[in-house]
């Protein structure tokens, strides 16, 4: 039952971050267009458009997943959707919220140039214990 309720929250939210990006795409390809530096409000707007992008785009393919594995949970589709998931995570889920969040942080500290730069070595530092993670995770498994 969780299935199915999941499955119509999941189309909500799809068509919900369709109404978004209908309302602030122009104003975000209007801001990368511009020349010069961006303002705080453009960065902001970008943020916006990538998170519910990204957010939009795993939300579809966790939806197809889902619904193939409620119709018929060994299938090849569902077992190819499944196996491939954490790749689809990547661009829609992980990449997109890392950006969004940058591009919402960058235009609250902008104005301050000693935030602009505590910012940007906290991102440093977050890039870092990530890739940290990542190759823990090899060394201690071979």
């Amino acid at each position: 039952m969780i299935d199915i309720v999941s499955g119509g929250f999941t189309v909500l939210t799809i068509l919900m971050g369709m109404l978004v990006l209908v309302h602030w795409f122009k104003p975000a390809y209007n801001s990368l267009k511009a020349t010069g530096n961006l303002s705080s409000e453009q960065w902001l707007i970008l943020g916006v458009v990538i998170a519910f992008l990204g957010q939009m785009f795993d939300n579809m393919y966790w939806l197809i997943t889902w619904t193939s594995n409620f119709f018929d949970s060994s299938s090849l589709l569902t077992e190819w959707l499944f196996e491939h998931g954490p790749m689809a995570n990547l661009p829609f889920r992980q990449a997109s919220g890392i950006l969004a969040a940058y591009c919402h942080v960058y235009a609250a500290v902008m104005i301050d140039e000693e935030k602009t730069r505590k910012f940007k070595l906290t991102v440093m530092i977050a890039s870092l214990i990530g890739i940290l993670f990542s190759l823990g995770m090899v060394f201690f498994k071979y």
